[in-house]
Formats: structure tokens, C-alpha cells, sequence
């Protein structure tokens, strides 16, 4: 009968040899190993895309605001001037029967007859005077101001303090308001005064019915 091979009972020579191959087996499969696994291929790094930048955003450019008009006045109302501005000689006033300095123009006119914002400006007084009656007082650019006198006691609609007007807009009518000036005819005083300095509002006007004197 054969006999087995029996590992144990081999004298300890051949045990050493068997036990260094076994060894070298195993190392050699390690450096295998680690070679085989250097050599394997590695993957590209994933490339992130650029992130594109987004360009700054312009500001839409401002609109600028179109510029107004120069400042003109036009007659307040249609008419002839009946008694002119003074500040230096007296005028007889058939009314008061005494000579006094006129600090505007009466303007020849009918009662009821519209009355007109001479420029842009914003209203900035209504008041009864005692001498001059019902009265528009008007603030416009470069320190002027105007004034509307004997006008009837109803003004046009939305006529009031704070009220924004654009050059001929209606302010009322031509009344009989003035007590100082009752023994004239119909007309409209029409003052001006500029920082406060009351002047000839005609300098402003150059033609009755014309708009073209500009400030």
C-alpha cells in the first residue's frame, strides 16, 4: 500500500526549504501585485468648465430731463394799456381824486374778459386787496412774481394756492372788484415785482399781444 506524504514528518531541512519557497511565492505575488497596480491606467482629472463670467451689467444711462423752456410772459388779457406803470411821477386817480404812484398797468379791457397766467409759475396768493380787489398772485422763476387784480370774485376751477400753472392758463375773468379804481373803465391791474422791487411789467412784454419777451 502507498504511503502518503506526510509534511510533518519530512526532517526540518526540507521543512526550511518548503517554508522559504512558500515565502517567495507569497512576496512574488505582492510585488506582482503592486507592479500590476501601478501600471494600471489612472483617469484623466475631470476638467470643470471655465465658468464664464458675467459681464457687468451698464446701467442704462439716465434720461436726462428735457430742459424747459426760457421763461417768457405774454398779456394777461387783451386790451390797451389805459394807465401806465410810475414810480416816479404821480397819477391822477379819478376815483380817490388824489395823485398817487401806480405800481402796475391797467389794461383796458371788458368785464367778464378771461384773464391768463402771463407765464409758468405756481399760484402763491388769493386775496381780496382792500384797494386793488379780488387778486392772483403768481411766483415764477429768477424772483418774479404777479399780480392779477380786480378780477370777479369766482376764479376759474382749480385755481388755488399751490396750484402749478403752465403759460396761459385761465385764471378767471375781469370783475369790478377795485374800489380804488371803480370811476375807470373795465380793465385789469396787472402788477410785477422782481426780488420784491415792483417794475414795469411792459420791460417783460415787448408788443401788447405779443409772447416774445423772455427773462
Amino acid at each position: 500500500m502507498e504511503k502518503k506524504f506526510n509534511f510533518s514528518e519530512q526532517p526540518m531541512k526540507t521543512k526550511i526549504i518548503y517554508g522559504t519557497v512558500i515565502a517567495i511565492l507569497c512576496f512574488s505575488a505582492v510585488i506582482i501585485g503592486i507592479v500590476a497596480a501601478s501600471r494600471k491606467p489612472v483617469d484623466p482629472p475631470v476638467e470643470t468648465p471655465p465658468i464664464e463670467e458675467t459681464p457687468n451689467e451698464q446701467t442704462p444711462p439716465t434720461e436726462e430731463k428735457p430742459k424747459e423752456e426760457a421763461l417768457t410772459f405774454a398779456m394777461p388779457t387783451e386790451g390797451e394799456i389805459m394807465t401806465a406803470h410810475s414810480l416816479t411821477v404821480p397819477v391822477y386817480s379819478e376815483t380817490l381824486g388824489e395823485w398817487r404812484f401806480h405800481t402796475g398797468v391797467d389794461i383796458a379791457t371788458e368785464v367778464s374778459a378771461p384773464v391768463y397766467a402771463a407765464a409758468r409759475g405756481t399760484v402763491t396768493g388769493i386775496f381780496s386787496d382792500p384797494m386793488l380787489g379780488k387778486t392772483v398772485q403768481i411766483t415764477h422763476e429768477n424772483g418774479i412774481v404777479t399780480t392779477y387784480s380786480n378780477l370777479n370774485a369766482t376764479l376759474a376751477e382749480g385755481i388755488e394756492v399751490g396750484t402749478e400753472l403752465t403759460k396761459g392758463a385761465i385764471l378767471g375773468v375781469v370783475g369790478d372788484t377795485a374800489i380804488s379804481e371803480v370811476a375807470k373803465e373795465a380793465h385789469l391791474h396787472f402788477g410785477m415785482q422782481v426780488n420784491g422791487a415792483s417794475v414795469n411789467p411792459m420791460d417783460y412784454i415787448e408788443t401788447v399781444g405779443d409772447n416774445s419777451s423772455t427773462v
